[in-house]
């Protein structure tokens, strides 16, 4: 019977933070470099579900509904209150975690940080990701220069990512270049994988 009720309150305890989880999952997934352990993924979970039940109390606070405290109890906890709040509080956690989505890929507190003059740091990422997250024109098209081919692969850049020692860029529109600045061909469409220590990328680009 105590086994019986421990699960019952565990099962409660996953449904209250069902928006942290919502949250927590996202920011894993989309966020994260590399794959967060359990016990940081569960106190995320813990810690944006509690957001976002607070956002839903103050919600609920100023326009004048009844916010039901919630009872870890079997024959309690299933009431229609309890239910829309937390719906509601799980919309708000999909809704926080894609703001929190666009806040980590667009640098918003490093760019805050930079623009008043406190740190010239990018963060805990390297500046490959800031680079290419940047919305600046003149990081929308580069020149990818291969010195073991003597080729220069010129075109906008269409997508990248990171894996352990490697860089992968996507460009579109390429247009590829001997060195002496000859036209060889060009394509649609071009996938690039190399070493992170023998890359070199200008960005001809000037406002």
């Amino acid at each position: 019977m105590a086994e019986l009720k421990l699960d019952t309150f565990i099962i409660q305890l996953a449904i209250l933070f069902l928006p942290g989880v919502v949250w927590a999952r996202i920011d894993a997934s989309w966020t994260r470099q590399t794959k967060p352990s359990d016990t940081e993924f569960f106190v995320r979970a813990f810690l944006f579900g509690l957001t976002c039940h607070a956002i839903v109390y103050t919600i609920f606070t100023l326009i004048g509904w009844p916010y039901e405290v919630v009872k870890l109890e079997a024959s309690a906890f299933f009431t229609p209150s309890i239910i829309k709040e937390i719906f509601f509080a799980t919309v708000v956690g999909f809704l926080l975690a894609v703001l929190w989505l666009y806040a980590n890929t667009y640098k918003w507190m490093a760019r805050f940080l930079q623009l008043i003059g406190a740190t010239r740091r990018y963060g805990d990422e390297d500046v490959w990701d800031f680079t290419f997250n940047s919305r600046a024109p003149a990081v929308q098209f580069a020149h990818f220069r291969d010195f073991e081919h003597e080729v220069v692969y010129a075109g906008f850049v269409n997508a990248f990512s990171e894996r352990e020692g490697i860089r992968e860029l996507v460009l579109r529109d390429v247009e590829v270049y001997d060195f002496a600045g000859k036209l060889m061909y060009d394509v649609p469409l071009l996938y690039l994988s190399r070493k992170a220590e023998t890359i070199h990328i200008e960005f001809p680009h000037r406002p």
